[in-house]
């Protein structure tokens, strides 16, 4: 199964964002052709229990910028789709830069009512580093601290954490897992999740401005583990042979990073 990975829902020029048209035609996808499960279903199918839906996919957000709330939640209200959205806590009513753009964030009085309504709310943080940039200490107190306030403003446990810029290694995992976290998001590498992963080590597939709708589509299918590896090797060929512009071409056609179809 893949796990769905977008920021803003929105009309702006930001590489990790999605217009909400797009998203709107994305979920009425998914509706037709898959079953949308929540993280808990995931969880218990990795620990060895009830196997998933025949096409299942998950639904995450990353940050907490109020598009999710103006734009994706009344979708995903209107198919009865769980999803999960990741706080950033130090950014909650403020604004946060995407792709240097300042965009406006959720209150808590929009994150509470999602938590009413079929959205997990999970912890992102309280400042957005790179965890694997900072000390272990700085870590714990950003992990646990964006933690404790979620619990205290929507009254429910935070079980689920994801790191920022999909960023972490044994360290971080190992704090993580000390905290009790049923889940964690690391890598944004995308591929299909097996029973028996890693649960607190679990990658997504995201999904932004440059993913046109046939890739979307791909990127559902174990497909997308066969296009990661022809991206990495194409990148690989560009990078040392640049004067060759056929590869580059080809490249340029079928790169996720270069294929800016998807805000045309």
């Amino acid at each position: 199964m893949s796990i769905l990975l977008y920021h803003s829902i929105d009309r702006n020029d930001a590489h990790y964002n999605v217009n909400p048209e797009q998203f709107a035609m994305q979920m009425e996808y998914l509706r037709k052709n898959y079953d949308v499960v929540s993280l808990d279903t995931i969880l218990n199918f990795i620990k060895g229990g009830k196997d998933l839906p025949k096409k299942p996919v998950a639904i995450t957000f990353d940050d907490g910028y109020y598009s999710v709330y103006q734009n994706a939640y009344p979708v995903l209200r209107k198919y009865r789709f769980p999803a999960a959205v990741f706080i950033t806590t130090g950014y909650v009513q403020k604004q946060m830069p995407l792709n240097r753009i300042q965009l406006r964030m959720l209150g808590w009085n929009e994150i509470k009512e999602m938590s009413n309504n079929g959205v997990t709310v999970g912890a992102h943080t309280i400042t957005h580093p790179n965890l694997e940039q900072v000390d272990l200490e700085t870590a714990r107190k950003e992990i646990l601290g964006s933690r404790k306030e979620i619990e205290e403003k929507i009254g429910k446990d935070v079980r689920y954490f994801a790191c920022p810029y999909g960023k972490e290694n044994e360290e971080i995992v190992n704090l993580v897992r000390s905290m009790g976290f049923d889940y964690a998001f690391g890598r944004l590498s995308g591929g299909f999740i097996q029973k028996g992963a890693n649960h607190l080590i679990l990658n997504r597939t995201g999904v932004d401005s440059s993913v046109a709708f046939w890739m979307f589509k791909v990127k559902l299918t174990k497909a997308v583990d066969w296009y990661q590896k022809f991206e990495q090797n194409a990148s690989k060929i560009v990078n040392r042979f640049p004067s060759l512009s056929k590869v580059d071409q080809l490249y340029n056609m079928f790169s996720v990073g270069k294929d800016r179809s998807f805000n045309s």
